[in-house]
């Protein structure tokens, strides 16, 4: 594999086994900027990409992985000026990175297990794709993050044999990912809840909503929505599968928007009532189409 990855910067435009398990990890940082965990036996280098704010290898291994980042002024000023047709925010990011490695990657493109989350406070998507990339079978476990002045990319990257081997690895790396800006806050008053989030919020009340993704060994993971102690579900209990249908359709446009494709086997709603009681409903895509048709 060329080291060089052609990997955009947007200002110019395992198996899991004992030895991944216990390996030993150490805190490297970026001053003024982030920190994260790297293993030990990974070495610092700076052949990968010549813009990268911090880049590991170990080639015996096959694996790399490199942090870039650029200011959220930059973005939205590229956004403005009709650079990317996409939004000044972390989903518009998200699909600009995306469109990228579409556009390089000759064969097999494809995009999976994409997940909104928090990390260490700050807003984030994770993501896989692969494909071939200049011959390469490439697996990339990815991650957007938001704060309060730049994006970061978090590029984590494999052949398509060792997905299974490395996939636990990327997510510690990934999760251990800690923005250290001067001035920068854990809790953003304007930080953005989306839209049909926000929506089931107001119709349901609940006093939990939770996100999980389900691995399976399909290849297409289930995603499960939970809604814990909502007055309404738990008082009309004789029309709760109208109502699990009613959530579906409205996390089902959520999970459209920032899914490039939507590759998911199906949606689980789950929702706690105050007396222990639990109902669960499975919806597959097939069955949101037809109750968004309704």
């Amino acid at each position: 594999m060329k080291k060089k990855i052609s990997l955009l910067f947007l200002i110019l435009l395992s198996s899991c086994n004992e030895n991944n398990q216990n390996e030993k990890y150490e805190k490297k940082s970026v001053e003024n900027k982030f920190s994260l965990l790297i293993p030990e036996s990974l070495g610092q280098t700076n052949k990968l990409n010549s813009i990268a704010s911090i880049q590991f290898e170990n080639t015996s291994q096959d694996f790399y992985i490199m942090v870039l980042d650029e200011s959220k002024d930059a973005f939205t000023k590229a956004v403005d000026n009709k650079v990317y047709d996409t939004t000044a925010d972390l989903d518009g990011y998200y699909k600009v990175v995306v469109n990228h490695f579409k556009e390089i990657t000759s064969k097999y493109f494809k995009v999976y297990n994409i997940e909104k989350k928090k990390i260490n406070h700050s807003n984030a998507i994770v993501f896989s794709m692969s494909g071939i990339n200049d011959g390469y079978p490439a697996f990339y476990r990815y991650a957007v993050i938001e704060s309060n002045k730049r994006y970061y990319q978090i590029m984590s990257w494999t052949n398509t044999l060792q997905e299974q081997k490395y996939t636990e690895r990327m997510n510690k790396i990934i999760d251990s990912f800690k923005i250290e800006e001067t001035n920068h806050s854990h809790l953003h008053r304007s930080e953005k809840i989306d839209d049909e989030i926000q929506e089931i919020g107001r119709l349901y009340r609940p006093e939990i909503m939770q996100q999980e993704e389900i691995k399976t060994k399909t290849g297409k993971n289930n995603y499960r929505y939970t809604l814990t102690n909502s007055d309404l579900l738990d008082t009309d209990l004789q029309n709760i599968k109208i109502h699990s249908r009613e959530i579906v359709s409205i996390y089902y446009k959520f999970l459209i928007r920032i899914n490039t494709p939507f590759n998911y086997n199906k949606i689980i709603i789950k929702i706690v009532h105050r007396n222990g009681k639990i109902h669960s409903f499975d919806y597959s895509e097939k069955d949101m189409k037809e109750i968004i048709k309704k």
